[in-house]
């Protein structure tokens, strides 16, 4: 008996053995893409003993298996070279695990407890089994080999798996073997480290969004996020531990983005990476933000910081490409300086996790990579000095106007606002304003300033007529809570203002607002000083 199982044995390794040998013949003659699917799907279907095989790519970028060819005998729905038959990673568990750990799978129809879906791909196609394999591609997953049997046949067992991963690995080498000479293609639009798209497929395809020649245009949201604690990473682990970990984080959002349709994904350098979707409600970009965060937490020690900005929500009638980053790299900012386990989206108002801010070179220089054709302080100054002496009328009103319109235009302000106080007054009197942007969910008649208010429970501005620069920064603890609170009423996150008084003893001031698309205001402070104390000057 046992020498008859062992015989057995010996005849089965032996045609496997002569399967594999014709596998590698056939597959190292074919020539060009087409061909070499046919042939691969075809002899590993015989290797296998399968009733069909199919392979299937793993579209990264887009967190879905996508098949190429089917072989064999198909079933009612099945096509030889399907159009569009894909997969999302994230309603298949089996799937996403195979994609994400190279894990293979086996599944029976008779199988308690087994993945429901593959039970129902195997009930339509009347296949008694399954197995998948990952396909590996240069030491990366490629994609999906995936072998039924039908009725009639033993059904496939976990003691295939690892044939099957013999017969996947040739098909792999195959792959490599057509891919090679299309590989400089590739890599013009693919990170090279991750596999998902790089910045410049994501900068095309945000334009490609943004500029539809539809009359209405769908709503675009950008999700920014980085990798927390990078740098430790590679100082503590080496750089190698540094890379399998953006790997890591790169194929969760991968299986993220395959739950909302339009959606790619990508790495824009270093450890930062992008999320672009079309045609999206806002809840919907949030809701996959918010997966990404958990996904993040689960598989990075320190987590990911993550910013999001929407078309539904950025006060502009026709949104570029620059403001909306600039508004989703602000909120990453915030998501950074405030420890946020979720994400922060810009335009809304949301309780931060903690007001202490974060020290480092790298978030002072994230946030003033915004505005990179923003004038500097001097230049500013210089600028100022030349239209003020330049102007002949001396109203203090048009002369103020005057800076405020510039350091708002240097700055891209949401809006700047212009006050006095007379000698004698009880109240302030809101003089001019220009209002470049404001949220679309508050009315007009909500952002307007009155047009007079009192100096009582704002300290600040009383300061700020007397001389001094003010700013006032609505994550900043040590700002004023009255002068927050007016910001956050008006959507707005930074201010600064300073005044100052004429030659009829009238006090003037000037009110810089600035939202999520404003350069950060701090290093200009000293600037609108200046400006302000040039144009009252007596």
């Amino acid at each position: 008996m046992h020498q008859e199982a062992a015989a057995g044995t010996l005849i089965d390794t032996r045609l496997r053995m002569s399967s594999m040998m014709r596998f590698v013949t056939l597959v190292s003659a074919a020539s060009g893409y087409s061909e070499l699917l046919r042939v691969m799907a075809e002899e590993a279907r015989c290797a296998l003993v399968a009733s069909t095989v199919s392979l299937s790519v793993w579209e990264r970028d887009r967190g879905l298996l996508r098949t190429l060819i089917n072989a064999g005998e198909l079933g009612p729905q099945e096509t030889e070279l399907p159009d569009d038959e894909t997969y999302a990673l994230c309603e298949d568990p089996l799937t996403e695990r195979l994609a994400l750990d190279a894990t293979g799978y086996v599944q029976t129809l008779g199988d308690a407890g087994g993945n429901t879906q593959i039970h129902r791909l195997l009930s339509e196609h009347r296949k008694n089994s399954c197995l998948a394999v990952p396909v590996l591609c240069q030491g990366r997953v490629w994609g999906e080999l995936w072998a039924t049997r039908a009725s009639g046949l033993t059904p496939y067992s976990t003691d295939d798996l690892d044939f099957a991963a013999m017969v996947a690995a040739q098909v792999g080498a195959g792959i490599a073997q057509v891919e090679h000479s299309a590989r400089v293609q590739h890599l013009a639009y693919s990170d090279d480290l991750t596999g998902l798209a790089n910045r410049r497929a994501f900068e095309e395809a945000l334009d490609r969004a943004l500029t539809s020649s539809s009359p209405r245009l769908p709503t675009v949201g950008v999700i920014l996020l980085d990798v927390n604690g990078l740098k430790r990473i590679n100082d503590r682990l080496g750089h190698v531990a540094g890379d399998s970990a953006l790997i890591t984080l790169a194929g969760e959002l991968s299986a993220a983005v395959s739950a909302l349709p339009n959606t790619l994904a990508a790495r824009l350098g270093g450890d930062e990476f992008c999320l672009l979707t079309a045609g999206a409600g806002t809840d919907e970009v949030v809701a996959l933000a918010e997966d990404v965060c958990r996904r993040g937490a689960e598989v990075l020690a320190e987590g990911v910081s993550c910013g999001v900005a929407t078309t539904d929500w950025l006060p502009m009638a026709r949104p570029t490409s620059a403001r909306i980053l600039q508004s989703a790299d602000a909120a990453q900012y915030r998501a950074k300086r405030t420890s946020a386990p979720g994400p922060v989206v810009a335009g809304s108002q949301q309780p931060d996790a903690d007001t202490t801010p974060l020290p480092g070179e790298r978030i002072a220089a994230r946030r003033g990579s915004r505005g990179r054709n923003t004038q500097d302080q001097g230049q500013l100054v210089d600028a100022l000095v030349r239209h003020l002496d330049a102007g002949s009328d001396h109203d203090p009103l048009l002369r103020l106007s005057l800076v405020a319109n510039a350091m708002a235009e240097a700055l891209d302000a949401a809006s700047w606002w212009l006050s006095s106080f007379s000698p004698g007054a009880d109240d302030i009197v809101a003089r001019g304003s220009h209002i470049e942007r404001r949220p679309e969910d508050l009315a007009a008649d909500d952002y307007y300033q009155p047009v007079s208010y009192r100096f009582d429970g704002y300290p600040a501005t009383a300061a700020a007529f007397a001389g001094h620069c003010i700013l006032v920064d609505a994550d900043d603890p040590r700002s004023d809570p009255a002068e927050v609170s007016l910001l956050q009423c008006a959507g707005m996150h930074e201010m600064m203002m300073c005044g100052g008084t004429d030659a009829a003893d009238t006090r003037w001031l000037v009110e810089i607002l600035g939202d999520d698309l404003t350069v950060p205001m701090r290093a200009y402070t000293s600037v609108l000083r200046a400006g302000v104390a040039l144009a009252l000057r007596r």
